[in-house]
C-alpha cells in the first residue's frame, strides 16, 4: 500500500481545527513555523492520524465495512468495524515500532482488539493483535518527506535518543 502526499495533508486537516480547509501551500506552511521541539509531537500526532485513515481504506478496499470516529480523540478505541448484522467491533490502532509501548496499552485495555504496524505485529504474534498491514517506516517516511523534508527527521532523531538511553524498541 502506497501512502500519497494528500493522505498526509487529509491526516492534518482532520487532526487539527486550524487547517481543516487549509491548502497544502497553508498547512506546509504552518508546519515551517513550528519550533523544533515540537516537531516529534506533531509528527507523532500526524502519524497516529494517518495510520487510521490508510487502514480504514485498507478495510473498505478488503470488503469491510469500517468507519472512523468523528473526532480523533474518541476514548479507547479509534476504528469501528462493522460485521453482519448488528456486529460492530471498535478497534485501538498503534502506530509504532515500538513493542513494549503497545503491550502497556493492551494490559491497560485487555478487552480492546489492537491493529498495529506490521514491524510491531511480527514481533507480537499475529495470534494476540491485527497486522494492519500497514508499515511504521512507511508512515513516519510519509509524513516527513511531507512536512518536514527539510527539517532532520523527527523520527530517526527519536529512535536514536532511545537507542543511546537505552529505552526499548
Amino acid at each position: 500500500m502506497e501512502i500519497v502526499r494528500e493522505d498526509v495533508f487529509d491526516a492534518v486537516r482532520r487532526g487539527y481545527a486550524e487547517l481543516e480547509v487549509a491548502s497544502e501551500e497553508e498547512i506546509t506552511a504552518y508546519f515551517d513555523a513550528v519550533e523544533p521541539a515540537s516537531i516529534l509531537g506533531h509528527s507523532n500526532h500526524i502519524k497516529g492520524i494517518l495510520f487510521e485513515q490508510e487502514y480504514t481504506d485498507a478495510l473498505e478496499t478488503g470488503g469491510i465495512e469500517a468507519s472512523l470516529f468523528e473526532h480523533t480523540n474518541h476514548p479507547g478505541t479509534d476504528v469501528i468495524v462493522f460485521g453482519d448484522i448488528d456486529a460492530v467491533t471498535e478497534i485501538q490502532l498503534k502506530a509504532t515500532d515500538s513493542v513494549s509501548y503497545v503491550t502497556a496499552a493492551m494490559q491497560d485495555d485487555p478487552e480492546i482488539a489492537f491493529a498495529v504496524t506490521s514491524e510491531v505485529a511480527a514481533q507480537i504474534g499475529s495470534d494476540v493483535v491485527i497486522d494492519a498491514g500497514i508499515e511504521n517506516a512507511a508512515l513516519e517516511s510519509a509524513v516527513t518527506d511531507t512536512l518536514f523534508e527539510d527539517a532532520v527527521s523527527p523520527f530517526g532523531v527519536f529512535s536514536l535518543v532511545r537507542l543511546l538511553i537505552g529505552i526499548p524498541f
